[in-house]
Formats: structure tokens, C-alpha cells, sequence
């Protein structure tokens, strides 16, 4: 079950939760106002590595500056 990011367009509340499927998106409501009037936002990712390896895509968890670096 993926874990999606939404705002709140009702109280401006941004919260995460578990949908089951892409249809069950449709469902989601806020957790501090109840609306369903809500919207999926993009979500950062942070993508590891180990020590050693000669790959790294984004984020910032160790694996150099941030930068895509391949090779």
C-alpha cells in the first residue's frame, strides 16, 4: 500500500495516509476537519546508498551533494 501526501483545500492541512488503490484515492479525507476536499501533492523522495557504490540519484542521504552522478 503506497503512502500518499494531500492538502486539505478546506482547512489547509497537509497529512499522509495509506490508499489501497488508485480508486481509493477518491475516499481520502482530512483527518483534522473531515472534508473530502482534498488534492494529492507531489512528495519529495529520498533515495540511499551504500558506502562504496558508484550510483546515486537525488536526494541527500549521503551520497554526495544532492546531485543525479552515474559511473
Amino acid at each position: 500500500m503506497p503512502i500518499y501526501e494531500f492538502s486539505c483545500k478546506k482547512c489547509n492541512t497537509n497529512f499522509e495516509t495509506f490508499v489501497v488503490s488508485h480508486k481509493g484515492i477518491s475516499s481520502v479525507e482530512c483527518p483534522k476537519c473531515g472534508s473530502k476536499e482534498v488534492h494529492k501533492v507531489v512528495s519529495a523522495f529520498n533515495c540511499g546508498c551504500s558506502s562504496g557504490s558508484s550510483i546515486s540519484v537525488g536526494g541527500s542521504s549521503g551520497c554526495g551533494t544532492g546531485s543525479t552522478r552515474f559511473g
